[in-house]
């Protein structure tokens, strides 16, 4: 069995808050409960899983929004002095972040609990035995320095393995960041950093600034992070609105957004991020209205459309025959034969983009990170060994869904309710 998970995100809490412990907790036991239920096969009878492998599919540590940016240094520079303060972002992050990421490597070093098997197919469940877990860490484009900072290749632990792309059974995983046009191409800055680092950890040190509001500010942030950059004004829209009922300055946090926007095209321009100036004044267009889209003209709506717009899903590596999963978002699907799964917000709220259309594009699916207000729910699926398929009898699940279809559940279903 395989589970995959991706965009935790953890910064390094100077201006944005990690996710929510309950969120991981709550995904480690959905992992152990999907390791027991993927025991019921199709035919009704149980039988463990052999092995679990568990990959994080990108983007788990934060490099970008960080107040450690707030200088002259920034993480795409080629310098000494950019490295050392990159590799402190990351160790900051990996400091906020050392229970979940302890929970994991406990996991995998002591493997998963689950019943065993009577000689009638049913699990024993007084009893537990132990499944061998597997965990691989892929880099994304926001923890992409974990390659040069050690970490990608064989780890020193046999059961962690450190890359870029994992294959195994005819499942590709892989973070997918090369078929998003803020992310792809070697251009530095690429939007996405600039988005990152220029405007949204910029808009945090100024909330933080104002007395009272630190702890506010980190999650108003942490919510904006969660999304595709170019939702980050709609998103902070929806946020303002329920702060509001708080009786929270929302105008001032609207005015101090409006600044960082401005600021943000200001270097945006000198830094030559972007196709050109019209394209950084449309998307400053778009930032600007605050959960109010529909005051944006024509031109600027057609710019953020064709940047919303994903690449094909070969550029990103997608080859595999039965399933390949990206952690960074939406994708096209050009593989005939295998579907796609994306762990990452989808684009409609953008652009209204057709490829979300299931009727259009029935062979991509897209997991959304996490809800603009509420409680945050990280985005992971579960795929079935080929040859056991499982209770479903499909390819893929969202983990964390109880309910198969009904003509999808086993004949036997009294054994998947005990289990």
């Amino acid at each position: 069995m395989l589970v995959v998970t991706a965009n935790w995100a953890i910064p390094d809490g100077s201006v944005a808050a990690p996710p929510r412990a309950a969120s991981i907790t709550r995904l480690l036991d959905e992992i152990r409960l999907a390791a027991v239920r993927a025991g019921v096969r199709h035919d009704g009878r149980y039988r463990p899983i052999e092995r679990l492998a568990v990959v994080l599919a990108g983007d788990t540590l934060d490099g970008h929004v960080s107040g450690m940016w707030a200088g002259d240094v920034r993480p795409w520079q080629r310098s000494r002095r950019a490295a050392m303060r990159h590799e402190a972002v990351l160790r900051g992050a990996a400091r906020l972040g050392r229970r979940p990421i302890a929970a994991l490597f406990r996991l995998a070093r002591r493997g998963i609990a689950v019943p065993p098997a009577d000689g009638r197919g049913r699990p024993m469940l007084q009893s537990r035995v132990v499944v061998p877990v597997h965990l691989a860490v892929l880099v994304g484009d926001r923890d992409a320095a974990l390659e040069w900072l050690g970490g990608r290749g064989a780890s020193p632990r046999r059961d962690v393995r450190f890359g870029s792309v994992w294959n195994g059974d005819g499942v590709t995983v892989a973070h997918g960041s090369a078929c998003d046009p803020l992310t792809a191409g070697d251009d530095r800055p690429t939007l996405h950093e600039s988005l990152a680092v220029d405007l949204l950890a910029r808009f945090g040190t100024l909330l933080a600034e104002r007395p009272g509001a630190a702890g506010a500010a980190r999650r108003i942030v942490r919510c904006l992070a969660d999304g595709h950059p170019l939702e980050m004004a709609a998103r902070l829209g929806a946020v303002l609105r329920s702060l509001e009922q708080d009786g929270v300055d929302a105008a001032w946090i609207a005015a101090s957004w409006r600044r960082c926007v401005d600021g943000w095209e200001r270097l945006a321009r000198r830094t030559g991020c972007g196709n050109g100036h019209g394209e950084l004044a449309a998307i400053a267009v778009w930032m600007h209205a605050i959960g109010t889209e529909t005051v944006v003209g024509p031109a600027a709506r057609a710019v953020v459309a064709t940047l919303s717009s994903p690449l094909p899903a070969a550029a990103g590596g997608a080859h595999g025959d039965r399933l390949t999963v990206f952690g960074h978002g939406a994708c096209t699907a050009t593989n005939a034969e295998g579907r796609v799964v994306c762990l990452g917000s989808p684009r409609g709220a953008v652009s209204g983009a057709p490829w979300l259309d299931g009727s259009r594009a029935p062979r991509v699916a897209c997991i959304e990170a996490a809800p603009v207000v509420g409680p945050e729910h990280l985005p992971a699926v579960v795929v079935p060994e080929a040859d056991e398929l499982g209770a479903f009898g499909m390819t893929w699940r969202r983990i964390g869904d109880r309910d198969a279809p009904a003509n999808e559940r086993p004949a036997a279903s009294f054994i998947l309710d005990a289990a």
